[in-house]
């Protein structure tokens, strides 16, 4: 029995005292951050971590020039092949000393690394096993597909990692070639190198592990060596002097990824965006082994320092930190933001000689149907939520204009919403148009489906890696006025290349098909964060969307709703701001497109619509108050109909106990996530109000995105139907949508609650 423990006891001290679990233990005692990045990257590839916002996705399907194959795998490992070297690199400098035995082993860095591979290959293994799971499961790919892809990712992450090491082994120092001379005099050169080897030498005493093997670049386990008899100070400068090399490469790599932002506008640059965000997280990775190196016990002080600078440096506006639309004149003497002109800009005088131009629009509308037939007035109101809400609003004007014979554009009067949903809006809007001016254009054509729902996240988070996260010192001249290239920028380019530069125009060149009454009105209203405000972008003069027809004479006093863009900024030349721009500026989502500050004193910044109104209901009931007489005398009544990106009733959920962290934050996170129940419950009672004020017939019908699972579904180019056997997903909220989502996309108008609201729909618009 004795000798079973024995045996079982030497097994394990063989185990436990081994080179790859000193430093596993080492890297969960010393260096909790960087394992904290392989926590979230582990998180993210088992979706276990940022489902909501599509960021699994990004790694388990990425696009590459709008497709997901061997190409956009091979970058991702690319990627991964500098993390996994970043990780290397910085634990060697940070840690490495804390070994002494590695000094008198071959290639030292390369020993190191290969024991220091279990979190990286653990990684690669879990991550490969869920590419093959999402990509065969649920994205619709056969074997070979998923082969070609797992082959991509290894044949990057290979490749990386060989070039690298290769370099290493042509440089990097060992005791055995270079023992004393060579290195001393390199190091002579180098004060900081020197003091760094002598605190060392005073260091690795009280600070390194026990080890008796090691495994070795040959693939054998062997036994630590005896160092001993190897001078201490010499061992040590050969760790330095591999410290040194690390740290070249590490800078090379770090001025290669924001090298890369010189060619930013170009497709082939424009990588996968979860490989961006990998080499964002080897960017901090990297630097994290740089400062240590160069600074030791002071890179926390020098950290500090550094972030003082900078934010020195963006308070006095050197480094450019805010972000711009384009179109309108940033250099001009900026607009007086104050009360006393917002109470200029609105009052009795403006709201009524804008409602008369409007009244103006809605008679040419009118007399589009017959004299004896008063027709029904639509108000499309439609959900932010991403590209998920542009490609759900685009599939649902499409199918339901196409069932309606063009009926329901027809009858569409406003366009409101937030988000993606004006998006997809805008462009069905422009295409309609296109369609009625004979420019070849059939507007329910898959193409355009298509189109709205390619990737646009990958130029994004690639500008905000290599360009906006540093400094941008790139720029573009529209015109004649001349602004910087950021991730709003390539937001904008993205959606003008995937629409086909179908919206590339100023919000003036959509007055006169509004005024004619050809298209219907889209009022955008993005919030004001200043003072929570919207701000209402239209190409008509729309002042009665700020305030309130009754100024003083009923005795109370009320605030300004919102400020009317084109009057506010009419001398920055407002006319000239870009149709995208100011899409951008209704869908600003967080860190992904940055809020925009506009030219006035204070600035004024802006964030999504959504803030205030996700739906555009509010502004509808607005409109519809304002022209109430008009509606009820020239129409038969309205319909609302809201297009949603989200299921309006749902089920109570059974909250789980939660930790004392959770409760605490609960208020706050309740807030947040019922946000959209607040917003639907004030919405609801308004149209209830409305009612009582309303003298006609008022109806809503909801098209809601809620895919269900189990259903059939039909694959493009596939000969034969496959059933799902798994728990049908939404898609996510994201710029960046994966095969099996734009399929849920395109298959939910299909569902029965969005039938039964066409057939009703369809009944309304026939009384």
């Amino acid at each position: 029995m004795n000798t079973i423990k024995n045996q079982y006891r030497k097994w394990f001290d063989h185990l436990y005292y081994s080179f790859p679990i000193q430093l596993l233990l080492n890297n969960f005692k010393k260096n909790q951050i960087l394992l904290l990045t392989w926590l979230i990257l582990f998180a993210f590839v088992t979706r276990k971590l940022g489902e909501i916002i599509g960021i699994p996705t990004l790694l388990l399907d990425p696009e590459y020039l709008s497709k997901t194959n061997f190409n956009s795998f091979f970058i991702i490992g690319v990627s991964l092949g500098i993390f996994i070297t970043a990780f290397h690199i910085t634990v060697y400098i940070l840690d490495s000393f804390r070994f002494p035995f590695l000094g008198a082993t071959p290639k030292p860095f390369s020993n190191f690394c290969l024991n220091n591979s279990f979190i990286p290959v653990l990684f690669t293994i879990v991550y490969i096993v869920n590419i093959a799971s999402f990509q065969y499961q649920l994205n619709f790919q056969n074997v070979w597909e998923v082969i070609c892809d797992i082959c991509g990712l290894i044949t990057g992450l290979s490749v990386t990692i060989l070039i690298l090491f290769f370099y290493f082994r042509k440089t990097n120092k060992d005791i055995f070639k270079d023992v004393a001379n060579t290195v001393n005099n390199t190091l002579k050169k180098g004060t900081i190198n020197r003091v760094n080897v002598l605190k060392n030498i005073k260091n690795h005493k009280r600070n390194k592990y026990k080890v008796n093997s090691y495994l070795s670049i040959s693939g054998r386990i062997e036994k630590a060596p005896n160092h001993g008899h190897f001078d201490k100070s010499v061992m040590l400068r050969i760790f330095d002097q591999n410290h040194l090399n690390a740290v070249i490469v590490e800078i090379f790599l770090i001025i290669l990824i924001i090298g890369l932002g010189l060619f930013r506008d170009n497709p082939v640059v424009q990588i996968p965006a979860a490989a961006s965000g990998i080499l964002f997280l080897s960017i901090i990775v990297m630097f994290t082994g740089a400062f240590s190196y160069w600074l030791r016990g002071w890179a926390i002080t020098a950290l500090v320092v550094v972030l003082i600078i900078f934010n020195f440096l963006i308070k006095e506006n050197i480094i450019q930190s805010t972000y711009q639309v384009f179109g309108i004149n940033y250099n001009k003497q900026t607009a007086v933001y104050d009360m006393a002109r917002l109470h200029a800009l609105s009052n009795h005088k403006t709201y009524e000689v804008d409602k008369g131009k409007t009244i103006q629009i809605l008679d040419k509308w009118r007399s589009q149907f017959p004299d004896s037939v008063k027709p029904k007035m639509i108000f499309i109101c439609t959900s932010g939520g991403g590209q998920r809400a542009a490609v759900w609003t685009m599939r649902t004007l499409q199918y339901v204009d196409s069932v309606t014979k063009g009926n329901m554009f027809r009858h569409a009067r406003l366009i409101t919403g937030a988000s993606g949903g004006v998006i997809g809006a805008s462009y069905y809007r422009e295409l309609y148009l296109r369609q009625l001016q004979r420019r070849k254009v059939n507007a329910d054509d898959p193409i355009y489906f298509n189109n709205i729902s390619k990737d646009v996240l990958n130029p994004i988070v690639f500008s905000m890696v290599v360009n906006d996260l540093f400094f941008r010192f790139q720029k573009f001249t529209d015109g004649k006025h001349e602004y910087y290239k950021d991730r709003g920028f390539a937001f904008e380019q993205k959606m003008h290349e995937n629409t086909d530069y179908m919206m590339y125009k100023s919000i003036s060149d959509y007055k006169k098909p509004e005024e004619e009454a050809l298209i219907p009105m889209l009022i955008l209203s993005p919030t004001i964060i200043n003072d929570g405000r919207k701000l209402f972008i239209s190409p008509i003069d729309i002042s009665y969307m700020t305030s309130s027809s009754n100024y003083d004479d009923r005795g109370f006093h009320q605030k300004i709703k919102g400020i009317e863009f084109r009057k506010f900024y009419e001398e920055q030349e407002a006319d000239n701001l870009h149709f995208m721009s100011a899409l951008r500026m209704s869908a600003t989502f967080p860190y992904i497109t940055p809020n925009v500050d506009l030219p006035s004193d204070p600035a004024m910044e802006i964030m999504d619509a959504g803030l205030s109104d996700n739906f555009g209901v509010r502004d509808a009931i607005k409109y519809m108050y304002v022209f109430k007489d008009w509606i009820s005398n020239n129409t038969s009544g309205v319909i609302f109909i809201d297009i949603r990106d989200s299921q309006k009733d749902m089920e109570v959920e059974q909250n789980a106990e939660g930790s004392i962290i959770q409760k605490l934050l609960a208020p706050i996170g309740s807030l947040y996530n019922n946000w959209d129940f607040y917003q639907d419950f004030n919405n609801d009672n308004l149209i209830e109000y409305s009612q009582s004020w309303l003298n006609c017939p008022m109806d809503v019908v909801e098209f809601e995105y809620i895919p269900s699972a189990g259903q059939k579904q039909v694959l493009k180019d596939k000969e034969k139907l496959q059933s799902n056997g798994f728990k049908s997903e939404r898609a996510a909220l994201s710029w960046h949508l994966t095969t099996r989502e734009k399929e849920s996309l395109h298959r939910t108008i299909l569902e029965s609650n969005n039938q039964n609201a066409l057939k009703k729909l369809q009944l309304l618009l026939a009384e």
